[in-house]
């Protein structure tokens, strides 16, 4: 009778635990009239918004609107719609002068419950103990209560990465400059009607983002999970451990093959170690002899986009963010792809993404924006490169009366298909074509794992037929950053082990044919990812995505192969380039001649 008792009672506790925000009453309380500025500062030192009025290293990525975080109900204010008072941040510091001391929150009627919620941090506050702020609760029948916080204790440092006694850190991002974080601090009141709540600050910076009140419940400090994984994904096998260091790593090399893994970043990387082998640092790219680390930003932002980055790793220049191939003036410059072609080489460019998409786009198009996909689709279907493949994606080089997206009604397939190019879809099909240059829209990346390697296997044979001088090929695999972006432990794995297996088709190859550099990086960083390992299944690393955004992160690069000597130590993303072209020769920014497409 009584070994059947835990079920029950488990039952009932798991009912509990999912229930107690559903059962819970807690209101959001409206901050608009006591909001003192605003989460996003666009420019630094003006006094005219962010938690310390530091540009962009602000708060803007704290989402608007009502919203559940540690189970509690927040209303978040939009800046815009707020009129840029849409926070509550009061000043004791010297720093920060153009900010209040105090504020109050007048309550709607009716307001009461046992608990009052802060979502809130702390800057530039003195050591741990000392008094940060006051809340003073003002009670319909007159009686007030009074709360001290304190560093350390009822308030953290934004920059924390762990809460404290009576502050739970509850919410947490990448701002593209560092790692910040919100804390709840729940202070108990008496189950009666309020009137209005007093804030002052009484030393640093003290930063409230939303209250609210209402029935009790324990706040959860933020952890790393295992993510539950839709399947397994296959893992490919590592080198012959002393096969790529055999290889020459200066001289020059005939044939450079560059793979990006889009978003790609040590985090990520060190997650599909951790799940492949068991521990970090086991991928194949990360057995080439020589690796080192990139820096990302743009022309006009610390946090780069592909169009930006794809730029700087194709032509050796920064521009702006959304240009392709232009510098920041809007004038054209020569890529390395476009370069290697005119020097008699053989080129490819093949992406899991659409071919218009924004990494291979640079190494092709000479466009102020990445959306201009029909003009980006003129300059691929006249570059004259050997191979050209991407996703199904093919609106772009299409009249509207083939489900097209060309208002002057081009149909590019077809002029392609007049200039002498085959179209493929498998690896088969390219390898039955040897001296024929190709593009191909292939349906599903996905169906399987290892199509993108089978394709890199038959590309690179299909580019050693096609030019003696050699050839320089650009491969894509966007989805690490689909996985970033989404938060998407999935896809993030798909798209660094499908990476990997790039890199070790591409290997092979250079092992073979003693001629070939291999690079190995990515155009940016993103997700903000970490990854930390689970001793009781190590195939199932912890995980914790900080953003849903690009992030200002060195990106990793390892290199294989003649040359591979020049990529050692810390980079910026427009040295790659220009190194490449000296291996041949090449000049980079040469005054092109921009023709209509």
């Amino acid at each position: 009778m009584m070994k059947n008792w835990k079920l029950p009672l488990l039952l009932i506790l798991g009912l509990i635990i999912c229930c107690r925000s559903t059962f819970a009453d807690i209101a959001p309380i409206d901050l608009s009239l006591a909001a003192t500025t605003a989460f996003a500062d666009e420019k630094e030192g003006d006094g005219k918004g962010g938690w310390i009025d530091a540009g962009s290293h602000d708060m803007r990525l704290l989402s608007a609107g009502k919203q559940k975080i540690n189970d509690i109900p927040f209303m978040i204010l939009d800046d815009v719609k707020a009129n840029g008072k849409s926070c509550i941040v009061l000043s004791a510091s010297e720093r920060v002068q153009h900010l209040p001391k105090a504020t109050k929150i007048t309550l709607p009627e009716n307001t009461q419950g046992k608990s009052l919620y802060l979502l809130q941090a702390g800057a530039w506050m003195a050591k741990r103990g000392r008094l940060v702020g006051e809340l003073n609760a003002e009670y319909v029948d007159g009686s007030k209560a009074e709360f001290k916080l304190h560093a350390g204790r009822e308030v953290c440092d934004w920059f924390a990465n762990k809460g404290a006694l009576e502050s739970i850190r509850s919410w947490s991002i990448y701002n593209g400059i560092a790692q910040v974080s919100l804390y709840i601090t729940r202070l108990s009141l008496e189950n009666k009607p309020l009137r209005s709540l007093h804030l002052e600050a009484k030393s640093g910076v003290w930063m409230i983002a939303a209250v609210s009140i209402g029935d009790t419940i324990a706040p959860r400090e933020i952890f790393l999970e295992p993510p539950v994984l839709k399947q397994d994904y296959p893992v490919p096998e590592p080198l012959a451990i002393s096969s790529p260091h055999a290889l020459p790593e200066n001289g020059t090399p005939k044939n450079i093959i560059m793979i990006i893994g889009d978003g790609m970043g040590q985090g990520s990387l060190k997650y599909a170690s951790l799940y492949g082998h068991g521990a970090e640092g086991k991928l194949v790219m990360e057995q080439f002899p020589v690796s080192g680390m990139t820096i990302t930003k743009s022309a006009n932002a610390e946090v780069t986009d592909s169009a930006a980055s794809g730029t700087a790793l194709s032509s050796g220049y920064k521009t702006n963010n959304r240009f392709l191939g232009v510098m920041p003036d809007n004038s054209p410059i020569r890529t390395i792809a476009e370069q290697a072609l005119r020097s008699g080489r053989a080129v490819g460019i093949m992406t899991t993404d659409k071919l218009t998409g924004a990494t291979p786009a640079a190494f092709m198009a000479h466009v102020d924006n990445r959306g201009a996909s029909t003009e980006i689709a003129g300059w691929i279907a006249k570059s004259g490169f050997h191979i050209l493949i991407g996703n199904k994606f093919k609106s772009p080089f299409l009249p509207p009366s083939l489900e097209g997206l060309r208002k002057d009604n081009l149909n590019l397939i077809e002029k392609m298909l007049a200039a002498d190019y085959v179209e493929v879809n498998t690896p088969e099909q390219l390898t039955a074509n040897p001296k024929r240059k190709v593009f191909g829209f292939v349906d599903d990346w996905h169906k399987d794992a290892g199509l993108l390697s089978q394709f890199t296997t038959a590309t690179l044979q299909h580019l050693t037929q096609a030019e003696p001088k050699g050839f320089f090929i650009m491969i894509e695999c966007a989805e690490p950053d689909w996985g970033g972006h989404g938060n998407n432990p999935d896809l993030t794995l798909w798209g660094v082990l499908t990476t990997d297996s790039v890199a070790r088709a591409a290997a092979e190859f250079a092992m073979k044919n003693q001629d070939t550099l291999v690079l190995v990086t990515a155009d940016h960083e993103t997700g903000g990812m970490q990854a930390a390992p689970n001793r009781r299944n190590p195939r199932r690393p912890f995980v914790y995505y900080g953003t849903g955004s690009h992030t200002s992160s060195p990106v990793p690069i390892f290199a294989l192969g003649p040359g591979a000597e020049k990529f050692h130590g810390m980079t910026d993303n427009t040295d790659i380039p220009r190194i490449l072209a000296r291996f041949w020769d090449l000049k980079l920014l040469e005054p092109m001649e921009v023709e209509s497409k």
